[in-house]
């Protein structure tokens, strides 16, 4: 009987042990700010070590030697034959604390001002087209006016006087 007191007593106490209850966990992943560096490579604005951004993957240069992650705080792989964009960076440790919007602000409108230009010179190369077109077409009307008109010369009885009733 002692016994099956002391087990009835051990079930009680493990099942007031027992709990049941849920946690909540939440995370937020924010991404960096990047900015402009050359074509296909941007670089995180103002942080605290160069990690440039390229073929959706994060890149950092340290000790000579490149690594990539698809994060940009964790994560790191050495890779030894890193893609061209990233090969041409050139001084890659002058991007710490790197602020770029005004540099690509004024790539951005380099690149607007390039296409503006481009277009312009599109609309004028279609419009003088057009004018070489127009002057084509007006001196082939020219040419069968004066054909017409020599044809009509050359008909018997346009000798420059009326022909005659008989």
């Amino acid at each position: 009987m002692k016994k099956s007191i002391s087990s009835l007593l051990f079930v009680l106490l493990l099942g007031a042990c027992t709990a049941s209850g849920s946690a909540r966990y939440s995370a937020s992943v924010t991404t960096p700010r990047l900015v402009y560096v050359s074509a296909g490579v941007q670089v995180i604005e103002d942080y605290h070590e160069p990690i440039f951004y390229s073929s959706n993957m994060y890149w950092r240069y340290d000790g000579g030697v490149w690594y990539q992650s698809r994060y940009h705080t964790t994560g790191w792989i050495l890779v030894r034959n890193p893609p061209v964009a990233i090969l041409r960076i050139d001084r890659p440790a002058m991007y710490v604390r790197y602020r770029g919007a005004a540099h690509a602000n004024a790539a951005g409108q380099a690149r607007a001002e390039e296409k503006r230009e481009m277009k312009e010179d599109k609309r004028e190369a279609q419009h003088e087209k057009r004018e070489a077109q127009q002057e084509k077409r007006e001196d082939k009307q020219e040419k069968r006016e004066e054909k017409q008109e020599a044809k009509e010369a050359q008909k018997p009885g346009n000798d420059g006087h009326k022909p005659s009733k008989k």
